[in-house]
């Protein structure tokens, strides 16, 4: 009787070891992601005024504006052609760029935590500005986490007009239209785009996102127990990043990196197929690696 209480202390020790390792690994993993909520440029900011007064600007010039305000080709034109407030917005952006903001840390399920920017006094704040954008048009953060990995939450804009989104966004619920202003409260995130796309295909891509996607629910395990993808057969459920491939893989666009089972908000990052348009809070030399 003895010997045998004396090895189930073991095996009880043993546990619990095995359980305070695990919590004491999660625990480090989570404290060395956490510097990488907001990271500014890796290079100096330079003065943009010379360019922005140009006429005509070239791959060079839209390239250092891009370090310099976290702004792609097609926004930088976009604002520029407001000649009254334009090129005071895009300093506006690149003064944003440069700025170190406080970060708070919450705890959104169980296990999951998400970010969003606080000023001073420990209130939630906006970053920075979006940059024009357009129904179809992606968003992506690296914002959230899980057991210290950052696998980030991404959306579709379904109505620019109105700033509407569609997203996957908490385990239990189903997908939800919400507002894009939410996302300048993370401390960073993307705006992407299909290149060489008119703006009619993306609007049909946001419309069919809609149609097919809104109120579902939410499947982590899409792409694993479940087709990906299959024509004809609309998804019994979706996450975050399914949410957002699904659609334009309906319309003949693959905007997983990696073909995986699984879809992420950064193999969206890593698409071929997407230009940027806006990136706050990655270094926009280094982006999402």
């Amino acid at each position: 009787m003895k010997n045998k209480t004396i090895h189930s202390l073991r095996i009880l020790l043993i546990i619990i070891c095995v359980l305070l390792a695990i919590f004491f690994a999660i625990d480090f993993k989570i404290k060395l992601t956490k510097p990488f909520a907001h990271v500014k440029p890796s290079y100096d900011k330079i003065s943009i005024t010379e360019l922005l007064n140009k006429k005509n600007l070239s791959d060079d010039d839209y390239k250092i504006l891009f370090y310099q305000t976290g702004l792609g080709s097609s926004a930088i034109d976009s604002l520029l052609s407001d000649k009254l407030n334009g090129k005071s917005k895009i300093l506006k952006f690149q003064e944003n760029l440069f700025k170190d903001v406080g970060v708070f840390y919450e705890k959104i399920t169980p296990i999951t935590y998400q970010e969003s920017i606080i000023d001073d006094e420990g209130n939630f704040a906006f970053g920075t500005d979006l940059a024009p954008y357009e129904s179809g048009y992606i968003l992506v953060t690296r914002a959230t986490y899980s057991f210290g990995w950052r696998h980030g939450h991404a959306a579709i804009i379904t109505n620019a007009d109105n700033g509407n989104i569609l997203e996957a966004a908490v385990l239990g619920e189903d997908s939800q239209i919400s507002n894009i202003s939410k996302w300048r409260f993370y401390p960073n995130f993307m705006i992407l785009k299909l290149k060489n796309t008119e703006q009619p295909e993306l609007n049909e891509i946001a419309e069919y996102a809609v149609k097919t996607l809104y109120k579902i629910p939410y499947r982590l395990t899409s792409g694993i127990f479940n087709a990906k993808y299959k024509e004809g057969i609309d998804p019994p459920g979706t996450h975050c990043s399914h949410l957002v491939w699904y659609p334009f893989m309906k319309f003949g666009y693959d905007l997983d990196y990696d073909g995986g089972m699984i879809v992420t908000p950064m193999d969206i990052a890593n698409s071929p197929l997407l230009e940027i348009v806006q990136v706050y809070g990655f270094d926009p030399k280094e982006l999402w690696k």
